[in-house]
């Protein structure tokens, strides 16, 4: 769909074709603009009134990704937005991971969270456990916020009131507690959550009528406030988006004309980073659409 509406607009496509050099003129000498540009490529040179940037960030390497768009637009001076990786999955140390990696493949819905009491950020999403740390939907939203060196904070199950719970099973019940915990989250996750009271002081792996309320108290307040610090994320090759970019303040709202004359921005090479859920695609669409039209404003064309 998209090469036949380049086909009816008269688009000259040329794949592949590298560019190696942009250079600015004062002049243009075609009378359409103020200024003009030389492209330096493969194919030889181009000369064009505009140049629009739509090369993308850096997530995915393995399809071409690169800098070049950060490059055209240090070259003119505009500033950048340190890029990094943005909607990833979230990595551990790896010992601090082991007793976690078993759980492999599990999900479940949390709550999550990250950031202080005037900029704390919070989904309510599924989550999924991996070798190496924590990805899934809830995970990719929270990566875009989180900061190096600062904890996440999980609530594993949401919307339940864990300890009222287990004190109430602990007076009417003989399983395991364990057992009882599997009524709230996956049966792999309870059994791998209570082996961990031995190390905090606790006997989780023991019938619930027989765990103290301190113990269980203890139990619950682990499962609705995990507390963790990511040491990283699995990087540009997984994550789906690229944030920051090139600075919105040089930029027109109207047209993504840069302060640069005839020199635009759109899509992801840009400091704009929507949530999962297609807002990504929407924006390199919108500000593709809202660049053409600046640019048939600015060359008298409809």
């Amino acid at each position: 769909m998209l090469l036949a509406e380049c086909a009816a607009g008269g688009v000259e496509r040329w794949q592949p074709c590298g560019v190696k050099n942009v250079r600015f003129l004062a002049s243009s000498p075609y009378g359409e603009s103020a200024s003009s540009y030389e492209i330096d490529s493969n194919r030889g040179t181009i000369h064009c009134g505009a140049v629009v940037i739509a090369s993308g960030g850096l997530s995915i390497p393995k399809i071409g990704a690169t800098d070049f768009g950060y490059r055209v637009a240090k070259q003119f001076d505009l500033p950048v937005v340190t890029p990094r990786p943005a909607l990833v999955p979230l990595t551990f140390d790896e010992a601090a991971w082991a007793p976690f990696s078993q759980l492999s493949g599990l999900s479940l819905p949390v709550s999550i969270e990250t950031g202080g009491k005037k900029d704390k950020t919070a989904f309510l999403e599924d989550l999924l456990f991996t070798h190496r740390g924590l990805s899934g939907p809830g995970v990719l939203q929270i990566s875009s916020y989180w900061q190096e060196g600062t904890p996440i904070r999980l609530n594993l199950a949401p919307g339940t009131d864990i300890a009222a719970h287990l004190n109430q099973a602990k007076a009417t019940s003989r399983k395991l507690i364990a057992n009882e915990l599997a009524a709230l989250v996956p049966a792999r996750l309870a059994d791998t959550w209570v082996a961990q009271g031995t190390a905090l002081g606790h006997n989780w792996q023991r019938p619930i009528n027989e765990a103290s309320e301190k113990a269980l108290t203890a139990l619950a307040e682990r499962l609705a406030r995990w507390e963790l610090t990511p040491t990283g994320t699995e990087g540009y090759r997984k994550a789906e988006v690229t944030a920051g970019g090139v600075d919105t303040k040089a930029l027109s709202s109207q047209t993504l004309e840069s302060r640069q004359p005839g020199l635009y921005f759109i899509g992801e090479v840009v400091d704009v980073t929507g949530w999962l859920g297609g807002y990504n695609f929407q924006w390199a669409w919108a500000s593709a659409f809202a660049c053409a039209q600046g640019l048939a404003q600015a060359f008298g064309r409809n």
